[in-house]
């Protein structure tokens, strides 16, 4: 037998690609749990870019963030503590989401979940971190159309996805939810929300683009109805949230 003691989430003060393992655990109803280790953001200073390459970096596993650390425990009488890190692609948000029990039902949901956490996660890279915090609104309005680049096709393709997804179940669990899975919510549906925030509302969701708002509601509405379900289940959290950045806009 063996226990998780402790999960602490190692990423930047910003939302971007660590917000979705703090989404799950708002999700789920759990955030005690957890610990928000939040760095300064390399791009923001010179300070901070110095910071991260001499302190931070040397401690992740494999160079980028985020990233986690570990404890269980193992054994029932007397136990052991075995600490480890998780990092990489899909690897944080998959291992955080099988803990709290947001992959579904099915081995299939599992699948389907960390397809679309995988490629939501991938498109929130630098460049749009960067055009978000500088209010680049017309550069994110062109990135994200279908032939603007990686962030449009992505967006496509998981628009496609989950279209296909729904089309794909049987007709006995047909619902009206406008989640991914059959009326629950997911790791799925916490990653797409939290890539559309990103382009509309910017790394910290301290902004709002509408350009970028009309743009993504016309061109995805399959993926923006998620994004309205997750904002209205997780309204609570999604405000408290903005009181949580050590930087302040």
């Amino acid at each position: 037998m063996s226990r998780i003691k402790l999960i602490e989430l190692v990423y930047f003060d910003i939302h971007a690609r660590g917000e979705l393992t703090r989404l799950c655990f708002a999700a789920a109803g759990r955030e005690e749990e957890y610990k928000d280790t939040r760095l300064p953001l390399f791009m923001e200073s010179r300070e901070a870019a110095e910071e991260w390459s001499e302190v931070h970096s040397p401690k992740t596993p494999f160079g980028p963030v985020p990233y986690l650390n570990v404890e269980e425990e193992i054994g029932d009488h007397n136990p052991e503590v075995r600490t480890f890190q998780v990092g990489g692609d899909g690897a944080v948000e998959s291992f955080v989401a099988r803990h709290l029990n947001l992959l579904g039902q099915t081995e299939g949901d599992a699948a389907i979940c960390q397809t679309i956490s995988v490629n939501a996660v991938g498109l929130l890279g630098p460049q749009l971190t960067r055009a978000g915090l500088t209010g680049n609104e017309g550069s994110i309005a062109q990135w994200v159309q279908p032939n603007g680049g990686y962030i449009g096709e992505t967006f496509a393709h998981l628009e496609r996805y989950v279209e296909n997804i729904k089309e794909g179940r049987p007709a006995s669990s047909l619902s009206e939810s406008s989640y991914v899975l059959n009326g629950a919510l997911s790791l799925a549906d916490l990653a797409i929300y939290n890539a559309m925030d990103e382009c509309v509302k910017g790394p910290r969701s301290q902004k709002h683009f509408p350009k970028v708002e009309e743009a993504v509601r016309r061109l995805y509405p399959r993926l923006l109805k998620i994004h309205d379900q997750v904002s209205a289940d997780l309204a609570p959290y999604l405000q408290a949230r903005q009181s949580k950045f050590n930087k302040k806009e």
